[in-house]
């Protein structure tokens, strides 16, 4: 007997050791999922800090290259690729080429063939226009039968008029 409650007691402190075990490893990966969970959060909170300065500097690299361009001598090309808001300059030459070419062209008036006014080219819609004609409607035995035709009886009951319908205190406004 002695040995059997010694092997208990040997099994229960086993048992309890492994369970201690258990718990600390279960609180070491909470720990890590916390770790990790921190780390991604700051990760994401960088990358939006990161965008909102990029997006800062390229609306102020706008105004920086346009104050470089200024004294170069590709200002004219780089201002015309640039300038969206404005009329684009067009070298005086490259206007008065437009200009030389512009001439007014006439068609001449066109005439009517005969084709055009043939009414066999045109036969294909000739069915559109035909007037159609019904034939009179006529009176059939079944429709003169009373059998046929019953009156339904009112399933419903009349509406009635309630007191909340007239009080003055429901319906104010």
């Amino acid at each position: 007997m002695r040995e059997i409650r010694e092997n208990k007691n040997r099994n229960r402190k086993t048992i309890d050791c492994k369970r201690k075990q258990l718990t600390v490893e279960t609180k070491n990966k909470n720990k890590m999922k916390t770790k990790n969970n921190v780390q991604k959060t700051i990760l994401r909170t960088g990358a939006v800090v990161i965008s909102f300065v990029l997006i800062s500097l390229t609306v102020n690299a706008q105004e920086f290259w346009r104050r470089v361009l200024e004294n170069s001598s590709f200002n004219a090309i780089a201002m015309v690729m640039v300038d969206t808001k404005g009329e684009t300059k067009l070298p005086t030459e490259t206007k008065s080429l437009k200009a030389m070419n512009l001439q007014e062209e006439f068609e001449p008036a066109m005439d009517m063939e005969a084709w055009m006014t043939d009414l066999t080219t045109f036969d294909v819609y000739a069915s559109l226009y035909e007037v159609e004609t019904e034939t009179a409607l006529s009176l059939e035995g079944w429709m003169l039968n009373a059998d046929f035709f019953q009156p339904i009886p009112d399933a419903e009951k009349a509406l009635q008029l309630e007191n909340w319908m007239t009080d003055n205190v429901v319906w104010e406004m």
